[in-house]
């Protein structure tokens, strides 16, 4: 009888695993950065960003396993701007390492690949006509209350929109791993309304 319950619970626990593994991956299984259905990728998910062994650790982010991009950008620039563009920072230059086109999709775990990304995924370099990133941020009213924006639950007040060194990068308004609200365009929140845009842009 010990046996038989041991056997359940262990069973209920794989399940449970199983499920919370989904569950985290659900996000990004059919979006746009989900490319298990091609060969190059070996048919994994996560393989062309992350792996488990041979990670390139100079990188800041998890595991990293895809070739950076060393492209110059040409940047946005506005007489509307109070602040000045810089180049992007660490957190853009591994999205750019794929929307720049200079670097290979398959271009991962010290392959050089041949398939590069098209169509309106491609920015390309000339960042010029792109909402600016490397842009730091200022609050747009200070008077009005913390709460009205961020989660007083987040310590590093990161949610629902965060910043880098207090600068704004693509992963300010796009969640990579499609976690967000606006899952068409892997948006942290829907742009429905504009409510993204008013979120810093106060009218």
């Amino acid at each position: 009888m010990r046996n038989v319950k041991l056997t359940i619970t262990w069973t209920i626990a794989a399940a449970a695993a199983g499920f919370a593994l989904t569950g985290a991956m659900a996000g990004i299984v059919g979006s746009g950065h989900d490319f298990s259905p091609y060969g190059w990728s070996e048919f994994k998910i996560c393989k062309p960003c992350h792996t488990p062994h041979n990670a390139d650790t100079s990188v800041d982010a998890p595991l990293w396993n895809h070739e950076l991009t060393t492209a110059t950008y040409i940047l946005y620039d506005s007489d509307t701007l109070h602040e000045e563009v810089e180049d992007p920072g660490p957190k853009s230059i591994l999205c750019l390492s794929c929307h720049d086109g200079t670097v290979a999709l398959d271009s991962f775990g010290g392959n050089t690949g041949m398939t590069f990304i098209e169509g309106d995924a491609l920015l390309g370099t000339d960042l010029s006509d792109d909402h600016p990133i490397g842009i730091e941020w200022s609050h747009q009213n200070p008077d009005v209350n913390c709460f009205n924006c961020h989660n007083p639950y987040d310590p590093d007040w990161e949610r629902p929109l965060p910043f880098f060194d207090n600068k704004m990068e693509c992963l300010t308004c796009h969640e990579p791993h499609n976690q967000g609200q606006d899952p068409d365009y892997m948006l942290r929140l829907p742009i429905l309304g504009s409510q993204l845009c008013l979120h810093c842009h106060n009218p």
